[in-house]
Formats: C-alpha cells, structure tokens, sequence
C-alpha cells in the first residue's frame, strides 16, 4: 500500500517545493514594490515649501504709472531665503489661458481667480518641458525654481520656473 503512495509523496513534494518557490518570488516581488512605492512616496511627500510659507507677506501701498496705486509684496524673511532655490510643493492644478497654467492652494472653484484668496496662494508655472494634458484640479506634487515678484503688478507675485510635476495625490 505504501508503495502506491509514493508517487503521491513524490507529488506533494514537488507541489509543495513549487510552492515555496511560488511563495519567494512573490515575497520578492511584493518587496520590491513596496521600496520602490515608498521610495516614490517619500519623494514628493516631503514638500520644502509650503502655503503657510508663502502666505508669510505683508503688503504696502506704492504708486503705479498705469494703475495709480497698487499694493506690493513686503516678503518674509523665510520666503526670501527660499527665492531662487528648487522647491517641492503641494497643490491644486488651475488652468489660466489654454497655454497656461497655476499652482493653488485652493480647487479653482476657491481660487484667487475667483476672489476668495490673496495672490499668496497661487504660484505661476513655467514648465521645464511641455507637461501635455492636464487636468484642472489634480492635486499634485511640483518641483521648479521659486521665482519671487515683489514689483511687476503683471506678473505672477510666486512662480516656478523649470516646473516638473512629480507626483499625484
């Protein structure tokens, strides 16, 4: 009876050592996944900028030629010190023209274009190479060149220059 078996032992035995091969790869595999996951989740999580940061602005009153007078931004130092340096920062894609677009910190429909926020919660961008489509309202990680503007009232008062997007929440 014994004998019978055997080639059933025999069976068991290689469907248990597939098995255990099985179990490895998939180990392996699921490991790999999860480093390369939170290797990607660490690099856009740890934004080196952020609104709180950019909100840091005084403003003061100043003549303009074509505007009369206009309100200039009085920049903190910690905003200063963030001038011209690569950043990360977190933020709602809003569509300006069809070739342009913003970085908010607020979905478009409370956006500074809609008159409930300042011009500090909103970021010019200027991408390193053309993004292709887009799509209003993702939440996304950016990296670029934080570009201050305390004295053109026509452009962007925070832009990024070179912007990349790096993630998507």
């Amino acid at each position: 009876m014994t004998e019978l078996l055997l080639p059933f032992k025999r069976l068991n035995s290689l469907q248990n050592l597939n098995m255990r091969l099985f179990i490895v790869v998939l180990v392996v595999f699921f490991m790999q996944s999860v480093v390369s996951a939170s290797d990607r989740h660490t690099a856009v999580t740890k934004d080196t900028l952020t609104w709180i940061i950019l909100n840091n602005v005084e403003y003061k009153e100043a003549p303009h030629e074509t505007y009369g007078t206009v309100y200039l931004p009085e920049f903190s130092k910690e905003v200063k010190k963030m001038a011209n340096k690569k950043v990360i920062i977190k933020g709602y894609l809003v569509p300006v023209d069809k070739t342009t677009w913003a970085l908010s910190k607020n979905t478009y429909a409370s956006c500074f274009f809609c008159g409930k926020a300042g011009p500090e919660t909103v970021l010019g961008l200027v991408f390193k190479v053309e993004p292709g489509k887009l799509k209003m309202d993702a939440n996304v990680y950016v990296t670029g060149t934080l570009i201050i503007n305390g004295t053109n009232v026509d452009d962007w008062m925070y832009s990024l220059k070179d912007a990349e997007i790096i993630g998507l929440k």
